[in-house]
């Protein structure tokens, strides 16, 4: 019996130990099996890494090329650009400078050209002086006469004042007037609401004349009803000057203010002493200055000071530089 169990227990023992040599056998190949992956694995990488490590310089390389292409065409372009705008700025120069020579040949036209018309208008003028001096002397024996009405006169003007005069002055019929031609002013007959037109009389004899406005002007002279005046037959610039005077007159009159009209000038007599202006401008405003309400009416019309302003400011050029 006992030696029965011993047997078995013996057995029992071996067959352990070859199931833990088995054991370690299979750890063993499960060891190199799996070393034997790594060891691919690490050749797999290997190998990728080299595959990589060629793409990635062939894509470095690629880009370097594409940035060096793009880089040299840049430059090109900048270049030509550069060149483009070095033209221009030439051409631009070249431009400006052939302008500042034109600049300058016309500012010295310019120049010569306002001392010539500073001549004409200087000359003009003195013309226009000459001119009205003249005309106001072939004036010198003619009286306007105003207020008669249209058609009054009948087949013959110089009959008709003639006896106008005699009447409407109490002189006698005999009295000699010696006028040798009257007629209307020449200008288109009126409408029938409006002022008649002026009467125009030549005396032969400036004394005549005299002695008729002054007998005229010595109280109302009156016509078929109606008051007819008497005046010189001023020049054509005179009688316009006169005429600007016109408010200038009226307001002086409402406020009690004695003036006479000299010509184509108007003599105040003020509290603080006469003063005598030369256009209506200027008595306008100085009756502005002392209180009064009266328009101020432009240059009159034969000033010729405005022209000569405004064509000293048209010719004001500054000449390039200054």
């Amino acid at each position: 019996m006992s030696g029965g169990v011993k047997t078995r227990s013996h057995t029992k023992g071996k067959t352990h130990k070859e199931e833990e040599k088995m054991d370690s056998l299979q750890q063993r190949e499960e060891a190199e099996s799996v070393s034997t992956m790594l060891k691919d694995i690490k050749s797999e990488l290997q190998i990728f890494r080299a595959e990589n490590k060629q793409d990635l310089q062939n894509i470095r390389e690629e880009l370097r090329q594409d940035v060096k292409a793009e880089l040299a065409t840049f430059k090109t372009e900048v270049n030509q650009s550069i060149f483009a705008n070095t033209e221009r700025a030439i051409a631009l120069e070249n431009k400006l400078t052939e302008a500042e020579a034109r600049i300058t040949e016309a500012e010295t036209l310019n120049a010569a050209m306002k001392d010539a018309l500073t001549k004409v208008v200087e000359n003009y003028k003195a013309v226009q002086r000459k001119v009205t001096d003249l005309e106001g002397r072939s004036r010198r024996n003619n009286v306007r006469l105003y207020g008669v009405p249209e058609g009054a006169e009948g087949d013959s003007m110089s009959r008709f004042v003639d006896g106008l005069l005699k009447k409407a002055l109490s002189l006698p019929q005999d009295t000699s007037l010696q006028i040798q031609r009257a007629h209307r002013a020449l200008t288109g007959k009126p409408d029938q609401n409006a002022p008649p037109r002026s009467i125009i009389i030549n005396f032969q004899e400036y004394t005549r004349k005299e002695e008729i406005l002054k007998k005229a002007w010595a109280g109302k002279v009156m016509y078929e009803g109606q008051r007819i005046s008497f005046d010189h037959d001023y020049a054509t610039e005179v009688a316009q000057k006169r005429r600007e005077y016109g408010n200038i007159k009226k307001t002086l009159k409402e406020k009690g203010v004695r003036f006479q009209t000299p010509l184509d000038k108007i003599r105040i007599h003020w509290d603080t002493g006469t003063r005598t202006y030369g256009s209506a401008r200027e008595a306008a405003l100085e009756m502005r200055r002392r209180g009064y309400s009266v328009s101020i009416p432009g240059a009159d019309s034969t000033d010729m000071g405005p022209e000569m302003e405004r064509l000293s400011r048209a010719t004001e050029w500054q000449r390039v530089g200054e």
